[in-house]
């Protein structure tokens, strides 16, 4: 830095100055530059606005001098016509569209077009006597020479100005009022309709004058289409429709419309027709004599001009249900219907078609076509109709039609949020197409409405009516099979029989394939379709027998053929399978016991329920095993095994199969499996070459051992076609591996008081996560006294405490669990004062019990098992749980009268705290013959499933957070209950000697044992069940035999004298103070007692086999107590 002195600072201030000077000089030069610019900038707008002055005065003087030349007023709406010649109008046009301004010059193109109307109404006629003369409308000007070109020329400009001026609204300031009617429209209908290019009187040249004529009109046309005729009109027609739906909606509020509105409303009627008018014009190409197509240009054929007809108008929201049949007539004199059939039915066209369309216009055009099929009367057939040949491929090709635009919207849906998917749509959930906000969502409604005809019951007739009518068929055919040895003439008539069924079945796939289409896409509508479907009459059973009545042999064996099997998808008639999959599994459901079991209506149980049981269990089987390993099971997979399911459950609750073997596929899981087996398995990827050789001698249960992907599916999948043996031994095996291995250190210690078990455990145990629930508890009993009981915990303090909470919690008493009518628990939907977390906290409770091996004396309702397990419950789940609803439920699906008399609504009354409340269901709406199944499934599913909603998901929550979901899967309902506590059979004294354990001196062939085991021997069920339940707690043996007993039996040897020494525990006292009042035989020595937390018996030695009987039988039958070790 400079060393500060007065030269240096002289310095500094000088080249200060002159930086300041220099800055100010540029600053000056940039403000002078600016000055400058805005000088010529004001300049230019001076003249540029001097000349929009010149030229608005301009246009301004030849305003008024058109108004003079043309007599026209702005305040007088009905101005004076001055001219008819034709030629001075042409002046006036021109003059006009020199200066035309839509905002200010559209009455002025008004009364233009006025004049030029005036020309086609003069002198056409006769006067007198007078020779008729040549009419010579303004458009006949085109064959002059002179001004032809010049003609043809404005005459387009007032064809688009009418267009534009039709479609939008009455006065360009006001965007309130619509354009409705006016000369402008009518003057549009005159210049394109052909019938006003004829020749009219005699001239000489007609023919090369018509030729003329009809040529400029074709190229009229095509100005319009390469303008964009369609599209313009279509977007006036979609504001007209959107008027005429508010007015509509606004008449169905009030008793009558004002006359402003009717009179709106027949505006707006009459400006659609005179638009469509137009539209067909440009389509009708032969139309009043004209032959135009010659002089139509390639580019606009009749197929291009209706596939723009398609797009632009045929899309417009609703377009069909805003007007009336008069509108109709139009379109089916035109033959448009037929027309929109046959070109939307070829695939270039209908390419083209969806190129110009997004998902809403899709669904649209949809509901439009579909309406103008109905009225149109080629979609419906009465019960009394039948369809010609021509009718029904028509009928086919639209339901092919239709379905290409249910799939081409369908790949703009999906059902969940995706970055392609990301807007939400009224009907199709996740949209990933152009959505358009100026269409409010009751339109989607309207759409909806629209396409309700699919599903209704004249279209439903129609479409599978050659199904329907199949069962006179079948009756044919087996009369031609039993006489076909007799006369080879009926080999041929058997052939037909066959090819018309292989004809049906295409059909049959066509609108099998429109069903399932459907579904997928109106997933809000599901139910009603399905529902219709399933319940038209005898559509089901004929359907059956049609699908067995398929391919060379019949019986469902065409789809068991390998090719069907690897890739079900490539099979034509799979889509028939699927659509019956789905109804069908609805029509199990609702199906009682006297019609599926008595009634056997219509099906029967030998001739349709077995073999459709067998072939599904097959068919499951088999596209299970054909599975990828990684991926889902094939789409057709989860329906069919819906209805298998169905079936077999049916089965488990009344058999209706007479060999017990009808379900089970792998029949000795500890074999290797056999031929018909392993070729399901032998393409399977495998790790090596030799893995996959090794892999063929496994058997079943050894593939589930080393997680062979494919056998675990169908253990999870199809658990039925195993032995429950095995499936119980797979599931205990689960179970010893889910089970934490926590150190002793680890395990939670709870302290119980005997009195308040359940209480006590549920506040040390309710918070505790689920992973230390499955870990070791210990437990310390609290006697009356304050005090821990002695005793070393090994296990079956816990038992104890399980069992005995369970005892509390599920006795009916205590209101936790309601019972049947046959004891059968489910949760209690009146108990709404009980912490939803307890159920929770009893369903992982249960489940600890399992785990543990322990039997519990708790049965559940079969409708709470099915729901343990996953599964759907039914109508007849309602047996024993509430016989009078269902007894209602059966008078109301029988009923033969009108069941509007019986004055039902979608209600249900149930009592709440003493009183009885009526709750409604689906809107409380009125029960009709239509709607009385739906009425029976609602009532059911409200008893079964929404009651106790609350309770019961909490408590199977709790249950599942212990054993996983699909492991509870394996097992049947019934199976589960005896998983739960053992089955309701004899059991062989031999198991449990085999695996009994001994102490205190006892071995298997001391004599008192030796004599245990004969008095054992001889007992009946009742007295060996309530052994049982003396040294186990539970009257039931533990599924598989007594080697799955935990802790194993164990009897100990304890001194028969009474007045023994021993200490006694509290229990043993009970046991004592029991048998006052007994005969004094009884009371000669000690009874045998039991601990049943240790499955122990504590039996005195004693010395004659009549004193052990007698003794031991009073013991079990006088429920005396328990001792601690």
């Amino acid at each position: 830095m400079f060393p500060f002195n007065e030269q240096n600072a002289k310095k500094q201030a000088f080249v200060e100055n002159a930086r300041a000077e220099r800055e100010q000089r540029e600053q000056q030069r940039i403000k002078q530059k600016q000055e400058q610019k805005l000088s010529q900038s004001a300049i230019v707008i001076q003249k540029t606005f001097r000349k929009h002055l010149k030229k608005k005065q301009i246009f301004e003087n030849l305003r008024n001098l058109w108004d003079i030349d043309s007599g026209f007023s702005i305040d007088n709406d009905n101005s004076n016509e001055n001219s008819s010649n034709p030629l001075e109008i042409l002046l006036l046009t021109k003059l006009l569209f020199a200066f035309f301004n839509p905002k200010r010059d559209n009455a002025r193109f008004s009364h233009l077009c006025r004049l030029i109307l005036s020309t086609t109404s003069q002198n056409s006629s006769n006067k007198g006597d007078q020779p008729s003369k040549i009419v010579f409308p303004f458009h006949f000007l085109l064959f002059n020479e002179n001004y032809g070109k010049f003609t043809f020329n404005l005459m387009k400009k007032i064809l688009w100005q009418c267009v534009e001026r039709i479609i939008g609204y009455a006065n360009e300031n006001n965007t309130k009022t619509l354009y409705l009617t006016g000369t402008e429209i009518r003057l549009m209908i005159y210049f394109l309709d052909p019938k006003f290019y004829i020749i009219k009187g005699n001239l000489p040249n007609s023919n090369s004058i018509s030729t003329l004529l009809s040529q400029n009109l074709a190229a009229f046309h095509n100005f319009l289409l390469q303008k964009g005729f369609y599209m313009l009109i279509g977007s006036g027609m979609f504001l007209r429709v959107d008027s005429i739906l508010n007015l509509k909606s606004r008449a169905m509020k009030v008793k009558q419309l004002s006359k402003d509105d009717e009179k709106k409303l027949n505006s707006t009627n009459l400006w659609i027709s005179a638009c469509l008018r137009c539209c067909l014009f440009l389509l009708d190409l032969n139309s009043g004599g004209s032959n135009l197509q010659t002089f139509t240009e390639q580019h606009y054929s009749e197929k291009n001009k209706l596939i723009m007809f398609i797009i632009h108008i045929m899309s417009v929201p609703c377009l069909l249900s805003s007007l009336d049949d008069n509108w109709l007539d139009m379109l089916k004199k035109s033959n448009i219907p037929l027309k929109i059939i046959e070109i939307m039915h070829n695939d270039d066209s209908l390419s083209q078609i969806l190129n110009g369309l997004t998902g809403n216009n899709a669904i649209f055009l949809m509901g439009n076509i579909v309406e103008l099929m109905l009225r149109s009367d080629l979609i419906s057939l009465s019960i009394s109709e039948t369809q010609s040949n021509s009718s029904t491929q028509q009928f086919l090709n639209f339901i092919e039609i239709i379905n290409s635009l249910l799939q081409y919207c369908q790949s703009l849906v999906s059902s969940k949020q995706l970055n392609m998917h990301y807007q939400y749509h009224p009907i199709f959930k996740w949209y990933s197409g152009k959505n358009d906000s100026k269409i409010p969502n009751s339109y989607f409604n309207l759409v909806i409405a629209q396409l309700e005809c699919l599903w209704q019951r004249s279209f439903i007739l129609k479409a599978f009516n050659h199904v329907l009518s199949f069962k006179s068929v079948v009756k044919d055919q087996s009369g031609l099979l039993k006489s076909r040895r007799k006369n080879s003439f009926n080999d041929k008539k058997v052939s037909l029989v066959s090819r018309k069924v292989t004809i049906d079945a295409i059909e049959t796939k066509v609108v099998c394939r429109l069903y399932l289409s459907i579904l997928k896409l109106l997933d809000g509508q599901n139910k009603n379709i399905t529902m219709n479907l399933t319940y038209f009459p005898d559509l089901i059973p004929c359907l059956w027998k049609f699908l067995m009545r398929l391919g060379p042999k019949g019986n469902m064996e065409i789809f068991l053929s390998d090719s069907v099997i690897k890739d079900p998808e490539k099979e034509p008639f799979i889509s028939i399978l699927a659509l019956f999959c789905i109804c069908c599994n609805i029509w199990l459901t609702t199906k009682d016991d006297e019609e599926l079991y008595d009634k056997q209506i219509p099906f029967s149980i030998e001739n349709d329920i077995i073999p459709m049981s067998v072939f599904f269990n097959k068919f499951c089987f088999a596209l299970l095993s054909h599975s990828s390993l990684e991926g889902c099971p094939p789409t057709i997979f989860e329906s069919a095994r819906k209805v298998l399911f169905q079936l077999h459950l049916k089965d488990s609750r009344r058999s209706f199969s007479r060999e017990e073997n009808i379900w089970l596929l792998i029949k000795d899981p500890k074999k290797s499996l056999p031929k018909s087996l392993k070729d399901l398995f032998k393409n399977k990827k495998s790790s090596s070459s030799s893995n996959s050789k090794d892999q063929m001698g496994m058997s079943f249960l050894e593939r589930i051992q080393e997680n062979d992907p494919i056998s675990i599916k169908i253990l999870n999948l199809l658990p039925h076609t195993i032995p429950f043996e095995t499936r119980l031994d797979i599931f205990r095996d689960y179970l010893k591996k889910s089970i934490p291995n926590y150190s002793e250190a680890t395990g939670i210690m709870i302290k119980v008081r005997r009195a308040h078990v359940l209480d006590d455990g549920y506040k040390q145990l309710g918070g505790v996560i689920d992973a230390k629930i499955k870990g070791r508890i210990h437990v310390k009993f609290i006697n009356e006294t304050g005090a821990l009981e002695d005793g070393v915990d090994q296990g079956g303090p816990f038992k104890e405490f399980i069992t005995q909470l369970i005892a509390e919690a599920f006795d009916p008493s205590y209101g936790l669990f309601a019972v049947t009518k046959n004891s059968l628990l489910y949760p209690n939907h009146q108990n709404t004062t009980t912490k939803i977390a307890l159920y929770s906290f009893l369903g992982k409770m249960i489940a600890r019990a399992i785990q543990e091996g322990i039997l519990v004396d708790v049965q559940f309702a079969r409708f709470f098992l099915s729901k343990m397990t996953g599964r759907a419950v039914f109508l007849e789940d309602l047996i024993g749980l509430d016989d009078e609803l269902l007894k209602n439920i059966m008078i109301v699906k029988k009923y033969e009268g009108n069941i509007e008399d019986l004055g039902l609504y979608f209600a249900i009354d149930e009592e709440v705290n003493g009183k009885v409340i009526s709750k409604d269901i689906m809107g409380g709406s009125r029960v009709t013959d239509d709607n009385k199944i739906q009425y029976s499934y609602y009532l059911a599913d409200y008893k079964l499933n929404q009651q106790a909603k609350e309770q019961t998901r909490a408590f199977i929550n709790g249950f599942q957070s212990m054993i996983p979901e699909n492991w509870l899967r394996m097992f049947s309902p019934p199976e589960l209950q005896h998983v739960l506590s053992g089955e309701d059979a004899d059991w062989e004294v031999s198991d449990l000697r085999k695996y009994t354990v001994y102490h205190g001196g006892y071995f298997d062939q001391h004599i008192s044992i030796r004599h245990f085991w004969s008095i054992l021997e001889d007992m009946n069920l009742k007295d060996k069940s309530a052994f049982l339940k003396f040294v186990t707690s539970c009257s039931k043996p533990p599924l598989g035999g007594f080697k799955y007993l935990q802790p194993p039996f164990t009897i100990q040897m304890i001194s028969d004298d009474s007045d023994s020494n021993q200490p006694r525990s509290r229990l043993v006292v009970r046991s004592l103070l029991s048998s006052i009042g007994h005969s004094k035989s009884a009371l000669k020595g000690r009874l045998p007692m039991s601990s049943t937390c240790f499955n122990l018996l504590k039996l005195p030695s004693y010395s004659q086999k009549s004193v052990i009987k007698e003794k031991l039988k009073y013991a079990i039958n006088s429920n005396t107590g328990f001792e601690l070790a």
